[in-house]
């Protein structure tokens, strides 16, 4: 047997081995019901040169807006489960629902849009449909993303965890050193704009040797403050909840603020699945949150000040 497989008897897939069957099998049901779907990330970005080839925890597919929750529930009644969302998730994952199943080591991301897109989520997967790219898992065609497509997706997703996490900011230094064409370079621009992203990669297209204005669509958009606050403060827990209390009613904010200061029971065990349910392990589980609260709490604030609005970036 192979020394990579989980020693938890009931996992029998390598997770490379989860990763390309689970890709496969999405991507066929999606197709029986004549949804469109997308593979982004994954192995595509190896072969098209963008980053090194590593194995990931969990497979992302980006679905057509409008059949979003029809290939949710699909997922669903074929033996998925949702994975449960803290509270704070619940909140602020408004693009993603993510599905484990027993026996399978890595997850199903199913995103309706993706973060750092601004334009219209119908209009961003139509533009990035224009891009779909074959690729063979598990012995089947699938549809993953042409190279100019995954550069402006992995540019966004390294983005958004380049400032805590250095695999992203390897990442990220790997695609600005990537060689383009001349041709691909301006499909970048035009990909960029039709999509939205201009503004969001305005610290990586420059470095891809992409020269390009982002829309005044683009620029107006509300989201687009969102954008640099969280790549400013990174994926610290603070500023999730800071945006959970900007986005909610006065009505629900006392509410969001007991959560974020005494987390429940289920709070506790879906966030950190580690923490020994117990009354004291609880309580270590609260205190440690507490500390890491504290911490990232700075980096919060700052983004949040930083991107106010009448602020120039």
């Amino acid at each position: 047997m192979p020394t990579d497989v989980s020693t938890d008897a009931t996992v029998l897939l390598r997770l490379d081995e989860a990763d390309e069957l689970a890709a496969a099998w999405v991507c066929a049901l999606a197709e029986r019901r004549g949804i469109r779907a997308l593979l982004i990330k994954g192995p595509a970005l190896h072969l098209h040169g963008l980053r090194e080839e590593r194995v990931s925890a969990d497979v992302d597919v980006l679905v057509e807006p409008s059949r979003f929750e029809e290939l949710c529930a699909a997922i669903a009644e074929s033996g998925w489960t949702k994975r449960p969302s803290g509270f704070v998730g619940t909140l602020t994952t408004l693009h993603s629902n993510t599905y484990l199943r027993d026996g399978w080591p890595c997850d199903l991301d199913v995103h309706s849009f993706f973060p750092g897109f601004l334009a219209d989520p119908a209009d961003v997967f139509d533009a990035l449909w224009q891009h779909r790219w074959v690729l063979s898992l598990a012995h089947r065609d699938c549809f993953g993303l042409d190279k100019v497509a995954g550069a402006l997706v992995l540019g966004l997703h390294s983005l958004r965890g380049a400032t805590i996490q250095p695999r992203h900011l390897d990442e990220l230094e790997q695609l600005v050193r990537t060689p383009f064409s001349d041709e691909e370079r301006a499909d970048l621009g035009v990909l960029a704009r039709e999509t939205g992203c201009v503004a969001t990669l305005e610290s990586v297209l420059p470095r891809l040797g992409v020269d390009v204005e982002p829309s005044a669509a683009e620029l107006a958009s509300p989201d687009l403050r969102d954008w640099r606050e969280r790549v400013t403060a990174g994926s610290h827990g603070s500023y999730f909840w800071m945006l959970a209390l900007r986005k909610s009613p006065w009505r629900e904010r006392p509410r969001i603020l007991w959560r974020a200061v005494w987390p429940t029971r289920r709070d506790l065990l879906s966030t950190r699945p580690e923490t020994v349910d117990t009354l004291s392990g609880r309580t270590r589980a609260r205190l440690a949150r507490w500390g890491r609260g504290i911490r990232s709490a700075p980096a919060g604030v700052r983004a949040v000040w930083a991107h106010r609005p009448g602020v120039s970036p």
